[in-house]
C-alpha cells in the first residue's frame, strides 16, 4: 500500500478475487473503526476483480465507488 498525499493506493494485479475482497473488507473495517473518511484508489485492471469490488462496495458497504474516465482499471472511493 502506498500513501500519496491522503490517497491510499492498493494494486490488485495478480491477486485472486477472493484475496482482493478480503483485503478490501479489512481496509473498510479499519477505516470505519478509525471514524474518519479515507480516500482509496484500488488498481484492479478491467476484469473480474474490478466488477466484484464495485459490487461489494455498492451493495454490501453502501459506498459510492467511481471508475475514472481516464483509467477504467481503477476504482476510487471514499470510505466513511
Amino acid at each position: 500500500m502506498v500513501r500519496k498525499s491522503s490517497v491510499f493506493e492498493v494494486d490488485f494485479h495478480y491477486y485472486y478475487v477472493e484475496d482482493a475482497v478480503s483485503v478490501v473488507e479489512g481496509i473498510i473495517s479499519q477505516a470505519r473503526l478509525s471514524q474518519r473518511p479515507l480516500y482509496y484508489r484500488f488498481i484492479t485492471g478491467r476484469g473480474k476483480i474490478r466488477s466484484t469490488l464495485v459490487e461489494l462496495l455498492k451493495d454490501v458497504y453502501e459506498l459510492d465507488p467511481v471508475i475514472p474516465l481516464s483509467n477504467s482499471g481503477v476504482i476510487e472511493v471514499y470510505i466513511l
